[in-house]
C-alpha cells in the first residue's frame, strides 16, 4: 500500500520530519525550505530589480549585464556540481544548505559598495556561487521530508514561496527608491531578509542523517553514471530549452527602454518593475495547482506544455510592440511558464533519481539549468548589443531554442519512469 511506503524508516513520514501519511509534504522541514525560499527571494530580488539602475548609473550597459549575469551563473554551475556531490557525502546536508544562504545574502549586499561593473560582476558571481552551492543540499532535504506522491506539491509550496519573495523584494525596492534611496543602497537592504534565509534552513529544518561517509570514496562521475540512462535524457531536453531561457533581468530592461506609452502615470523604469512583480506574483499563484496537477496527471506532459507556452511567450516578446497592455500580458505568461519550469524539473527528476544518488542528481540538474543561463543570458546580451534598438533578435534565437527543448522532451520515453507517480507501489 502507499501509505505503508510512505511512513517507512527513511521515507518522509519518519518523526524527523514531523509528519506521516499523506501530509507528510506539509511538516517542519518542507515548511522551513519555503521559509528559506521566500526570504532569500525577498533578498535577491529586491537586489535584482535594482540591478540595472545600478549598472546604468556606472555607465554600463546591456553587454555588461549579460556577461555580469552569464558569468554568474557559469560559476554557479560549478558551484551547483560540488553541492551535488557534497549532498551525497557529507551526513548532514542542512549545513551546507544554510552556509549557502549566508554566503548569497552578504555578496549582494557588498554590490553597494561597488564603484565599477567589474565590482558589480565579482560581488554577484560570489553571491551566485553560495547560491549554487546550496541548491542540491536544499532541493535532496525537500524530496526527504516530501511524501513520493506528494513531490509536486512540496515544490510547488517551495516555488510559490520563491515566487512570492520574487513580488515583496521588487516591492520592497520600489518603496525604498520612493523614499529617495539611491539604487546602489537598496542593495544593503537585501541583506536582512538574506539571514533570515539562512536562519530558517539552520534552525527549522530538522534532518536525519544519511549514510554519506560511507560513500565518500565513490568518485563524482561514478556518480553521475548511476544517475541512469532516463534522468540523462531528460537533462538532454533541459538543456537544450535552458540555452533560450534568458535572465528575467533581460525582461526588465526590455521594458524600461523599449515601453510604448505610460500606465498609471508610472516611469518607464518603475513601469519595468511593476511589471516584474506582477510576473512573480502570477507565478507565485501558479506555482502550488501547477505541482499538485502533476502529482495526479503525471509531470512529463505538463513540463513539455509549458515548455512550448515559454517559446510562446518569448515570440511575443520579439514581435508584439512594447505597449504596457502587451507587455502585461507577457508578463504574466513569462510568471506561468516559469512555475511550470522550476516546480515540474524538480519532481520530474526526483522521481527519475536512485536515492543513492539523488544529489548529485539535483546538483547536476540545476548545473545543467546554469550552464544553459549562461549561454542564453550571453547569446541575449551580444545580440541585442550587436543590434541596438531591436532585441527582437536575441528573443528570436532563444524562442527557436526553447521550441527545439519542447521538441526533444516530448519524444523521450524513459523506460524506467512512470509518469504516473501516484499509481507506484
Amino acid at each position: 500500500m502507499m501509505e505503508t511506503k510512505e511512513s517507512g524508516p527513511d521515507g518522509p513520514g519518519d518523526s524527523s520530519s514531523g509528519s506521516g501519511g499523506r501530509s507528510a509534504w506539509l511538516n517542519r522541514s518542507t515548511v522551513g525550505v519555503g521559509l528559506a525560499s521566500l526570504f532569500s527571494d525577498v533578498s535577491h530580488e529586491l537586489a535584482t530589480a535594482v540591478l540595472p539602475a545600478v549598472l546604468l548609473g556606472l555607465g554600463a550597459g546591456p553587454a555588461a549585464l549579460g556577461l555580469i549575469e552569464g558569468s554568474a551563473d557559469g560559476l554557479s554551475t560549478v558551484a551547483k556540481l560540488w553541492g551535488g556531490a557534497a549532498a551525497d557525502r557529507v551526513k548532514r546536508r542542512k549545513p551546507l544548505a544554510s552556509v549557502g544562504y549566508l554566503v548569497t545574502a552578504v555578496g549582494l549586499a557588498g554590490i553597494a559598495f561597488c564603484t565599477t561593473w567589474a565590482q558589480v560582476l565579482a560581488c554577484r558571481a560570489a553571491a551566485w556561487v553560495g547560491r549554487g552551492s546550496r541548491s542540491a543540499p536544499r532541493d535532496v532535504l525537500m524530496v526527504d521530508a516530501a511524501a513520493p506522491t506528494a513531490l509536486g506539491k512540496a515544490f510547488g509550496m517551495e516555488r510559490a514561496g520563491d515566487a512570492l519573495g520574487a513580488v515583496l523584494g521588487p516591492l520592497l525596492a520600489m518603496a525604498l527608491i520612493a523614499h529617495g534611496e539611491a539604487p546602489r543602497h537598496v542593495m544593503l537592504w537585501s541583506l536582512i531578509p538574506g539571514l533570515l534565509a539562512f536562519l530558517s534552513i539552520a534552525l527549522i529544518v530538522v534532518e536525519k542523517p544519511h549514510e554519506g561517509k560511507a560513500r565518500a570514496r565513490r568518485s563524482f562521475l561514478a556518480d553521475v553514471r548511476g544517475t541512469g540512462t532516463a534522468f540523462q535524457r531528460f537533462l538532454l531536453s533541459i538543456f537544450v530549452f535552458g540555452c533560450g531561457d534568458f535572465s528575467r533581468t533581460f525582461l526588465i530592461l526590455y521594458a524600461t527602454q523599449h515601453v510604448a506609452g505610460t500606465l498609471f502615470s508610472l516611469s518607464a523604469g518603475s513601469l519595468a518593475i511593476a511589471l516584474y512583480v506582477l510576473h512573480n506574483a502570477v507565478s507565485a499563484v501558479a506555482a502550488f495547482p501547477l505541482g499538485a496537477l502533476t502529482d495526479v496527471v503525471g509531470r512529463r506532459g505538463i513540463l513539455v506544455s509549458g515548455y512550448l507556452f515559454a517559446a510562446a511567450t518569448t515570440l511575443g516578446f520579439a514581435f508584439l510592440p512594447a505597449t504596457p497592455p502587451a507587455l502585461i500580458g507577457l508578463f504574466v505568461c513569462s510568471g506561468i511558464y516559469i512555475a511550470c519550469e522550476e516546480v515540474v524539473e524538480k519532481a520530474y527528476a526526483a522521481e527519475l533519481l536512485p536515492p543513492a544518488v539523488k544529489g548529485t542528481g539535483m546538483g547536476v540538474l540545476a548545473a545543467t539549468n546554469g550552464l544553459g543561463d549562461f549561454i542564453s543570458s550571453g547569446v541575449v546580451g551580444l545580440l541585442w548589443s550587436l543590434f541596438p534598438g531591436r532585441p527582437a533578435y536575441g528573443f528570436l534565437a532563444a524562442a527557436m531554442l526553447q521550441l527545439i527543448g519542447a521538441s526533444s522532451l516530448a519524444v523521450i520515453h524513459p523506460a524506467s519512469h512512470t509518469s504516473q507517480p501516484h499509481t507506484r507501489s
